[in-house]
């Protein structure tokens, strides 16, 4: 007889993004929320992207991210920090 067991599992990742704020123009802004979601400053981007690249969508190896093409145009860096996971 088989047992299905089921878990709730936290797991947190603390992500460095980096990124050039000068790149982060109103008219850039503009058309990301026309095309994208509704961001109205750097830190929804910012949070964005770490999300991203949390749930691997990203990486720190990509050509071309969506809603801001080629990652070094925008001086897009991501890196690790650390991970907790919670059962």
């Amino acid at each position: 007889m088989r047992c299905k067991l089921k878990y709730s599992v936290d797991v947190e990742i603390t992500v460095e993004v980096e990124v050039d704020e000068s790149k982060f123009t109103e008219e850039f802004m503009e058309g990301f929320r026309q095309n994208f979601y509704p961001f109205t400053n750097i830190y929804q981007h910012v949070g964005h992207l770490a999300q991203l690249y949390a749930r691997g969508i990203v990486n720190e190896f990509e050509t071309f991210i969506e809603g801001y093409g080629p990652p070094g145009d925008f001086g897009i860096k991501f890196k690790a920090l650390g991970q907790n996971v919670s059962v």
